[in-house]
């Protein structure tokens, strides 16, 4: 029996932003997303790095990164699944301290509809490490096939069910609503 649902944001209550057309594709930028995402480098210095990897003034990076990461839009259909839940929520996403302002400001009910967010940049987990998942059950204080996990990457609901987290790999609304029913 599911007793806690967690969500992730990017690609499944959210659209997922442009990552590939910011970066420009550049491989040294995942290592400094990371470092950004868990929290171990001030906004400071991820902008400072940023604009030296992109060869670009901190102001135009700035400008250029909320232009990418911040256009984007609630996925409705998804966000009213979330919203009807019988089942508490909970959210977990790789995020930063910058895109964290921006969905509290701009997607309010993400976090009003939520009973607790698991963020990378104040866990210090991301989603590609086993431990985050071990974090997650020991904190819902559940049994791992109690809980489902919501993710539009693939790599991730794997490394949740390997621990014995019920899943669904996100591809669209209509196909959540059918899994969802299938395991409640």
């Amino acid at each position: 029996m599911i007793k806690a649902i967690v969500w992730d944001i990017g690609g499944v209550l959210v659209e997922d932003p442009k990552v590939d057309d910011f970066w420009k594709n550049k491989s040294d930028s995942k290592e400094l997303r990371k470092e950004f995402g868990s929290g171990k480098l001030s906004a400071t210095e991820f902008i400072k790095k940023g604009s030296k990897l992109l060869d670009v003034s901190e102001e135009k990076f700035l400008e250029n990164y909320k232009k990418a990461y911040f256009s984007i839009k609630l996925i409705k259909n998804s966000f009213e699944i979330f919203k009807k839940s019988k089942i508490p929520n909970y959210i977990l996403s790789d995020t930063n301290p910058l895109h964290t302002d921006f969905l509290e400001k701009n997607f309010p009910d993400l976090f009003s509809n939520c009973k607790k967010t698991f963020l990378s940049t104040y866990t210090g987990h991301r989603k590609s490490e086993p431990k985050t998942f071990k974090f997650i059950i020991e904190q819902l204080k559940l049994k791992p096939n109690e809980i489902l996990f919501i993710d539009n990457k693939e790599e991730f609901t794997k490394e949740a069910s390997r621990l014995g987290i019920q899943t669904i790999h996100y591809k669209d609304s209509e196909n959540l609503k059918k899994e969802i029913n299938k395991l409640i």
